[in-house]
């Protein structure tokens, strides 16, 4: 059996208590973080971490007796490649596996930011893009709903192409507000965000104008 986990966007912070007792029960966890200390961190908790070549060498590991874990950043489903691999090659193989539940890029949206999402009345909807997906395709990116774009790590070439794209879309005094990896908060305007600021993180942007039905609802207040 394979145990395919999410460590969350900010791990050790965002990891659950589930996913570290699954992964504290394999014989051998493969961890493909960038970030070197978290994935020392992970160490701790379970009996053998080790850096995968690739999905093959996940999947021929589980054939030997013993569950094997596989531990990545943010939610198997939504921000890793590698689990997405392993799941494939798993079917193929007619090796059993399970996803454990783990917080997201759009969970952890969620819970950052109140005023990101609305206030007191809200969107009805959200977009959230991994960071390559929005930058082959940026004519889906729409000013109408909260943005949310994420990626444990990316050349910085790459996040200053998008924060032209956020520039070129959004107003001068648009607010955007980033979460490094491992780092804290930071706020910055459109006009000034700088592409050199990131590595990797998550990356959010409130849509510029209140919905219709919000502004009404206020103005009668």
């Amino acid at each position: 059996m394979i145990r395919i986990c999410g460590l969350g966007v900010n791990p050790p912070a965002e990891t659950t208590l589930e996913t570290l007792q699954v992964l504290g029960a394999c014989r051998v966890v493969y961890c493909d973080l960038a970030d070197q200390k978290t994935f020392g961190w992970l160490k701790d908790y379970c009996r053998k971490v080790e850096r995968p070549k690739s999905a093959a060498q996940v999947v021929a590991a589980a054939k030997i007796k013993g569950d094997v874990g596989l531990a990545v950043w943010g939610h198997p489903q939504f921000s890793s490649e590698l689990a997405r691999q392993v799941q494939l090659q798993s079917r193929k193989a007619k090796i059993p596996y399970q996803v454990i539940g783990a917080i997201s890029p759009i969970g952890s949206a969620f819970a950052r930011s109140v005023s990101f999402l609305g206030g007191d009345y809200g969107y009805q909807g959200i977009q959230a893009y991994e960071l390559e997906t929005l930058l082959a395709d940026s004519k889906v990116l729409t000013t109408r709903l909260p943005l949310v774009v994420y990626a444990e790590s990316a050349p910085r070439a790459r996040w200053k192409k998008l924060f032209e794209l956020l520039r070129e879309r959004y107003p001068k005094d648009q607010e955007v507000r980033l979460y490094p990896v491992g780092g804290r908060e930071r706020i910055a305007l459109a006009a000034r965000i700088d592409g050199a600021a990131l590595d990797g993180g998550v990356v959010l942007v409130p849509a510029p104008i209140a919905p219709a039905i919000g502004r009404e609802e206020r103005a009668r207040l």
